[in-house]
């Protein structure tokens, strides 16, 4: 999944930082540039919101085991190298860890959930934004939760794997995890040869998996997506996937 880092300076010297995606020249599409900690940040990190919704306190977490608990997820690592990166504001993922498989491109797992909402900054303001209301007591339907992931899956096709790629659904199916319906999505994602070419990257394919659940955040999304280049995980994938459950 495309990735980059952005420093952007508001009024007020509020800094944000997008762990995830780098805009490079202005009009630009997002790059898979990503900056990686050697260790994760040593106190949770807290990210104002330019929306006006306040401030999330992103926890440090690490692998092998990983505990989201604003979202009411928890998970395993597919790799024990990934590690924490800053919040994807352009997939709504509040948690997300990465590890590079060649420069600009990474290995992305994550979870967010409806009060880190993907969204289209404007180029002067990165961060999350509060949902407008409260999750309600009557959790999501599955319809709802199927809707969503498909949802999800469409922005990741056209925001984080360059200009143009292609894309085929490998399975779409319900699934229960630990005793919870929710819904997965496998998606077989070709990177568009012209952009692999200018920016001499050896990704062809990619593969990505995305899981909707209803919990008391609402709908809370998990995401897995792993290049070619370790295609050696893709047969992991499905157990990881089936480590999710709502917490």
């Amino acid at each position: 999944m495309a990735v980059a880092a952005v420093l952007v300076v508001v009024v007020l010297v509020v800094a944000l930082v997008n762990g995830h995606r780098n805009r490079g020249t202005s009009g630009s599409r997002p790059d898979r540039a990503v900056q990686l900690s050697p260790t994760p940040p040593a106190s949770p990190s807290v990210r104002p919101d330019p929306n006006g919704g306040g401030s999330q306190a992103v926890p440090v977490v690490a692998c092998p085991q990983i505990r989201d608990e604003q979202s009411h997820l928890a998970y395993r690592c597919i790799d024990d190298y990934l590690q924490q990166d800053g919040s994807d504001t352009y997939l709504g993922l509040r948690i997300s860890l990465n590890h590079e498989v060649e420069p600009g491109w990474v290995i992305t797992e994550g979870s967010g959930n409806p009060r880190s909402l993907a969204s289209s900054p404007p180029n002067t303001v990165v961060g999350l934004r509060q949902s407008g209301s409260a999750a309600g007591p009557v959790l999501p339907s599955a319809e709802q939760v199927s809707g969503e992931v498909r949802r999800r899956t469409e922005l990741a096709l056209a925001r984080g794997y360059g200009d143009n790629p292609s894309s085929t659904t490998m399975a779409a199916h319900a699934r229960t995890f630990a005793g919870v319906g929710g819904f997965e999505l496998v998606t077989e994602i070709k990177i568009n040869p012209a952009y692999r070419a200018a920016r001499k990257l050896h990704a062809r394919t990619e593969r990505l998996w995305t899981v909707g659940l209803p919990t008391r955040a609402g709908i809370s999304i998990f995401m897995l997506s792993i290049p070619d280049a370790r295609s050696d995980l893709w047969p992991k994938a499905e157990a990881t996937v089936g480590t999710v459950h709502v917490i």
